[in-house]
């Protein structure tokens, strides 16, 4: 799986629909694994479209903010063992599009490697 490791199984992956839900509340692991799954993409697309790299860590930070329960949810899935087996099996059964977001994150941090807004924002993501 590599660096998003998924990103701690994308930040193990989730989105609730209402902040300060409970992984239980907000869906069965697996939707909040795809959840997780969206709010990544938006934070990495953000800093792909910016025009610069010093453009790019305030957009995702951004990005990040906004959807920064898919985060704080995910990490919880880490707790429960059973949950993070379901989230574990969905996103091997959906590894290929992990494998292509994994991609572009490591491009766009190489990118921006010396750009530290773009590198703060990679490790919000990896601790909401």
């Amino acid at each position: 799986m590599g660096r998003l490791a998924i990103l701690g199984l994308l930040g193990a992956a989730g989105l609730a629909a209402c902040k300060g839900q409970s992984p239980s509340a907000a869906g069965s692991a697996a939707e909040i694994a795809d959840r997780g799954w969206a709010a990544h993409e938006l934070v990495v697309a953000a800093g792909e479209h910016a025009a610069t790299c010093a453009e790019a860590g305030p957009a995702m930070q951004r990005v990040f903010a906004a959807h920064r329960q898919a985060f704080v949810d995910a990490m919880a899935l880490d707790r429960d063992r059973g949950r993070l087996a379901e989230a574990t099996d969905f996103m091997e059964a959906h590894q290929d599009r992990y494998a292509d977001l994994e991609t572009r994150m490591a491009a766009l941090s190489e990118r921006c490697a010396d750009e530290p807004t773009v590198q703060a924002a990679f490790a919000a993501m990896e601790s909401p």
